[in-house]
C-alpha cells in the first residue's frame, strides 16, 4: 500500500505515505494559501472529525467551510509535522499548530489519524492534547473574544 497513496485526488497523482506527509506538511506551512492543495489530499467524500468542530463534517465542501472558519478566527494559523507513522491503511501525524490567540502566540499539539481506502484519505480524526487551551486563552482578552466570534461565524 505504501507506494499506492493518492497525493492529489484532483489529478490522481500517487506516491508513498512519506510523499503524502511531506505534501501535508508543506501545505500546512501556509494553509490559507494552500487550502485547495490540502483538500486535494482528501477524498471527495472525506469524513472530518475534530474536538473543536461539530461532531462530523462530510465532504471537501464541508472541510473547506471548516478550514475557512478556522482561518477567519486565526488568520496566521500554521501547522508543523513533528513525526508520523503508518500501518496498513492508517496514518498518524503528530503536529504542532501555532496561531496568535488573544494577542499572543500560542502553540498546541495535535495528532491526526487518517484512514485510507484504495489509497485515498477517507477519514480524519483530530486528537488535541488539550482542546480547551485555545478557547481559554482567547476568552482572557477582548481581542480573543473577536477571534472566537469569527471562528464560530466563519467570517
Amino acid at each position: 500500500m505504501s507506494g499506492d497513496i493518492v497525493l492529489d485526488t484532483r489529478t490522481g497523482e500517487r506516491g508513498s505515505f512519506a510523499d503524502w506527509v511531506k505534501a501535508f506538511d508543506d501545505n500546512w506551512a501556509a494553509p490559507r494559501e494552500n487550502l485547495e492543495r490540502i483538500l486535494g489530499l482528501l477524498s471527495e467524500d472525506v469524513v472530518l472529525k475534530a474536538p473543536t468542530r461539530p461532531p462530523m463534517s462530510r465532504g471537501r465542501a464541508a472541510g473547506r467551510r471548516a478550514f475557512q472558519a478556522a482561518f477567519a478566527g486565526f488568520p496566521d494559523l500554521t501547522g508543523k509535522t513533528k513525526r508520523w507513522a503508518a500501518s496498513g491503511e492508517v496514518l498518524f501525524i503528530e503536529m504542532t499548530f501555532t496561531a496568535t490567540v488573544g494577542g499572543r502566540k500560542l502553540s498546541w499539539d495535535n495528532i491526526d489519524r487518517f484512514l485510507f481506502r484504495n489509497g485515498e484519505a477517507i477519514e480524519r480524526i483530530a486528537f488535541f492534547q488539550d482542546s480547551t487551551i485555545v478557547f481559554r486563552t482567547a476568552r482572557r482578552n477582548p481581542r480573543g473574544w473577536l477571534q472566537l466570534v469569527r471562528l464560530s461565524l466563519g467570517k
